[in-house]
């Protein structure tokens, strides 16, 4: 059973500030090496490095069952077909899925020529999301979308816990 939205919305806010963070480590690092700013708007490759540093954090987290946010609020991602954690190409999969939280709502201002607003564009993910997460309680098992769609489940860690 997936766990309440609540806790699921939480894990994911505070998955943010870990990844703040994680960003801010391969920014330091990408000026580090090439001695240009890390500004994904423009083309110098910062773009690709945060891209890559998501892809790896992501990846190396679920395919042990846990990132640190959903360890921390008792969550866990399976893969559907056996029940244990997805393997790579699975959590790949999942990692670009879970692009639609956002992906929508940035096309959409880009597409109405609003993409430089940031008010709107906040605003806009925030309804992304919060729609994004409504959706799950017509999904099978209340799962998100991305997770139905890559073959893979949240599930409640506390009903597993001692």
């Amino acid at each position: 059973m997936a766990p309440p939205l609540r806790r699921r919305l939480a894990a994911l806010l505070y998955e943010g500030l870990l990844v703040f963070g994680l960003l801010m480590a391969g920014g330091f690092a990408h000026y580090a090496i090439t001695r240009s700013s890390f500004d994904p708007q423009h083309s110098n490759a910062s773009g690709w490095v945060a891209l890559a540093v998501l892809t790896a954090y992501f990846g190396a987290c679920w395919t042990r069952g846990q990132t640190l946010a959903m360890k921390t609020w008792f969550i866990s991602v399976i893969d559907r077909q056996h029940g244990g954690p997805p393997g790579w190409p699975r959590a790949l999969l999942r990692f670009a899925l879970a692009w639609l939280l956002v992906l929508p709502a940035l096309g959409l201002l880009y597409a109405l020529g609003l993409g430089q607003e940031r008010k709107l564009i906040y605003l806009g993910v925030t309804l992304n999301v919060l729609v994004y997460a409504g959706l799950s309680w017509l999904l099978p098992g209340r799962q998100f979308l991305h997770d139905w769609l890559a073959g893979t489940a949240l599930i409640d860690q506390r009903n597993n816990a001692a």
